[in-house]
């Protein structure tokens, strides 16, 4: 599996950096077309990092899979690389109550797993169980999707 990603115009980002990527629905796009001007109507993906500062990409999650990044739909429609998934541990009632309690959070969906990753804590709506299934398989069919190499 690569350890960094292309994008745009050749710009250059490390994967272990990357939180989560996630497509940019044809609303997103509108609005930032508003706000931005035509050229932001190329965007596709928005590419959370470790920080939480986030980059608009034109690649799709397609392209970023043929760069031979791996990567695992947590829910959300949001997509976690592979290779950055450290664990997954349940998410139980009492976490959910912590964090609407605590840190004043709004969940708007049930979340079943944690899942830490190299770039930080990302919630899923998959269990622990299907996540690690879902890592192991994007692990397995990851690659550059071009012809052998002799």
């Amino acid at each position: 599996m690569k350890n960094s990603l292309t994008i745009n115009a050749g710009s250059v980002v490390p994967v272990d950096t990357i939180r989560f990527i996630r497509p940019i629905g044809t609303e997103e796009r509108s609005r930032l077309v508003e706000r931005y001007g035509e050229d932001a109507a190329d965007f596709n993906i928005a590419i959370q990092f470790a920080d939480k500062s986030t980059k608009l990409a034109k690649q799709s999650l397609d392209d970023v899979r043929g760069q031979g990044i791996g990567l695992v739909n947590v829910g959300a429609d949001r997509h976690v690389v592979a290779a950055n998934i450290k664990r997954a541990d349940p998410f139980t009632k009492d976490d959910a109550a912590k964090l609407v309690g605590e840190r004043g959070y709004t969940l708007s969906q049930t979340f079943r797993s944690r899942v830490e990753t190299t770039a930080g804590t990302v919630l899923s709506s998959a269990t622990p169980a299907q996540i690690m299934e879902r890592r192991s398989k994007a692990i397995e069919t990851s690659g550059p999707k071009t012809s052998a190499q002799g």
